[in-house]
């Protein structure tokens, strides 16, 4: 028999989790990690699992026989996951990869989108780093339902301004539901502009160098006299579109093309990836000196080196480079020096494609702006609406509700409530973000905790 039992689910929390107090010694010990359970609650089923065991005795009362439990699809995190290596090569729905990860069906009430090849690649995750990390660029969350399958949505399921005229999933009166109620104040940053891309703002890769190539421009040497010309080369990555060239003194041209061929030892310090000092039009060959940790995949950003497996290894890399050459001739006398230093300064300008461009998210007047969002997987102008809205929405101001009510079943994070205070002789819609039940004996309760709206004065 059950003496008490408890179950709850917050916000972005993976599963339902709670206990069980049990009364018989012999129900406690027959009953083993993992097994499942199904726990029925005023008419409200959950699947579950025991996910621990706890006895208690002091040696004078009665013992407790104390059951944890949470929902099945603990089995997608750790430790009970078996994590992975893995790199989606060709475009996929952020639903299939999802579904793909877990292996089953997951409710989908986020906006579907494709991401494009090569962008979604994780290490050492689970299946539910997999799903939270799709869901979360484009603003969602995941949870379970009562009866254990998995569930993605939206942060903000209805947008915070239109609560006051949404139809609420549920209706809590004073006079037939509330037993108590607990509101505090909060300040929070307000936000009403975003500006979300789809891919992670940086520099680029850009090297510049004097050409000592013993059959290079320069033929070996590496100074110069004034007067003399100095051949550069300059190794750009393909997020670079074009390179600017200073120099503090003297003439800079651009030359030809140069393809070079290079042979650099690449360290892997215990994982799957290492870098090349420069980028790749292609790797000609391969040496493990040592550990092999299999084939090696050379990636978008062309340095970033992919292997099978993660380990600790050194791999003798033969690659073929292509770099632009600059030809600098410097004046026969700078102040009346003929020996002096020249400073040369590259600059890249980088360039995205279409489907990686900005867009920015606004609601009224926009004069409290966000931090920029930038994630790779959003190549798709829904998804990252959909993304800049719950940073939006997350900016509102909203107060944090703690009310207990009579047991309610069917509620569920995300859902908007009605609430009717008799006591602030006022009606207000909130969303909820937690949800707990509670038996003790015949008495059942329900916990929600409601963010609730305030509206900002026009």
């Amino acid at each position: 028999m059950i003496l008490s039992a408890s179950i709850s689910l917050a916000e972005g929390d993976f599963a339902w989790s709670g206990s069980l107090e049990l009364d018989d010694p012999a129900s406690f010990q027959r009953v083993k990690v993992d097994d499942p359970i199904i726990l029925e609650l005023g008419g409200e089923v959950f699947n579950l699992v025991v996910d621990n065991k706890t006895l208690e005795r002091n040696g004078v009362g009665l013992p407790r026989f104390s059951v944890s439990v949470i929902s099945p699809t603990v089995r997608w995190t750790s430790p009970r996951a078996t994590t992975m290596e893995r790199t989606w090569s060709d475009p996929v729905q952020a639903r299939a990869a999802a579904e793909e990860a877990t292996g089953e069906t997951i409710l989908w009430e986020l906006v579907d989108w494709l991401i494009p090849g090569g962008r979604l690649a994780v290490h050492n995750a689970t299946p539910a780093d997999v799903v939270r990390t799709i869901a979360e660029a484009a603003g969602g969350v995941v949870e379970t339902l009562p009866e254990g399958q998995l569930r993605v949505r939206h942060r903000f399921p209805v947008a915070v301004p239109d609560w006051a005229t949404a139809t609420p999933g549920h209706i809590l009166t004073d006079a037939a539901d509330n037993l108590s109620c607990r509101e505090s104040h909060m300040l929070r940053r307000r936000v009403n502009r975003v500006l979300v891309r789809g891919y992670l703002p940086q520099s680029g890769h850009l090297a510049a160098e004097v050409d000592n190539r013993p059959d290079g421009l320069n033929e070996g040497r590496n100074s110069f006299f004034a007067g003399e010309t100095a051949h550069l080369l300059v190794h750009a990555g393909p997020e670079v579109t074009s390179v600017e060239l200073t120099a503090s003194t003297g003439l800079l041209l651009p030359g030809l093309e140069q393809t070079l061929r290079l042979t650099q030892d690449v360290v892997f310090d215990g994982v799957a990836s290492a870098i090349l000092d420069q980028p790749a039009v292609s790797i000609d060959s391969v040496i493990w000196l040592g550990n092999d940790l299999g084939m090696l995949t050379l990636e978008a950003d062309r340095r970033t080196l992919s292997a099978e497996r993660a380990g600790v290894a050194i791999a003798r890399i033969s690659y073929t480079t292509v770099a632009s050459s600059w030809g600098l001739t410097s004046p026969e006398t700078v102040a009346g020096l003929d020996a002096f230093p020249v400073q040369v300064q590259a600059v890249a300008q980088n360039g995205a494609t279409p489907l990686d461009g900005e867009i920015i998210c606004q609601r009224g007047d926009g004069d409290h702006p966000g931090e920029d969002i930038s994630d790779p997987l959003l190549a798709d102008t829904l998804a990252k609406l959909s993304r800049g809205r719950a940073e939006i929405d997350s900016g509102e101001i909203l107060q944090e509700v703690s009310l207990t009510c009579l047991h309610r079943p069917g509620l569920l994070p995300g859902q908007l409530v009605e609430v009717h205070d008799a006591l602030m002789g006022q009606t207000w819609v909130g969303k909820v973000t937690g949800v707990t039940h509670a038996a003790a004996g015949p008495r059942l309760t329900t916990t929600l905790e409601i963010l609730r709206h305030v509206p900002t004065p026009d």
